[in-house]
């Protein structure tokens, strides 16, 4: 806020009334004892009476064609929106046993996954006659299995034991 004199923006905004109380107030008593910021301010209000006026006589009427297409799209029927269809299929009915499907199917499908083989066990007896089997029909052919030896992973320490 100037002290002398009100900028030409305060004014418009003192003529539109979009001014703080306060500030209003000073504007008024200096437009009663300025008569320059009187004139400045008859001016802008001229103005805006002019502008009023032009946009008036320029006004026109609405177009028929328009105010009826605007009442034809509110009376006519609105389609539900999608949420609103996929809550009315979804119903309680239709959701409960499709929801406990889903859930069955979760905690067998799951439990597949999660479940460990059985431990599979070795018939030793049935390796040991197969061997047996098959170094007496053919001892020495050349495809014969090479018969298997007990070592250790000490050989070289046993070795030594067996030096001393």
């Amino acid at each position: 806020m100037n002290q002398t004199h009100p900028t030409p923006e305060e004014l418009v905004e003192y003529l539109h009334g979009e001014l703080p109380a306060s500030h209003d107030a000073w504007i008024h008593s200096h437009l009663a004892g300025c008569s320059s910021c009187a004139e400045a301010f008859e001016a802008e209000a001229s103005l805006t009476e002019l502008l009023r006026a032009h946009a008036r006589s320029e006004d026109r009427d609405f177009p028929p064609q328009v105010a009826a297409a605007i009442r034809e799209a509110i009376e006519r029927p609105r389609r539900p929106p999608v949420w609103e269809s996929l809550r009315t299929a979804l119903r309680p009915v239709v959701a409960l046993p499709a929801a406990a499907a889903i859930v069955v199917a979760l905690y067998l499908g799951i439990n597949s996954w999660h479940h460990t083989p059985a431990a599979m066990s070795i018939n030793a007896a049935y390796y040991v006659n197969n061997h047996a089997a098959l170094t007496a029909s053919a001892p020495f052919a050349e495809d014969a299995p090479i018969p298997a030896m007990l070592t250790s992973d000490d050989t070289a320490a046993d070795q030594q034991t067996v030096a001393r």
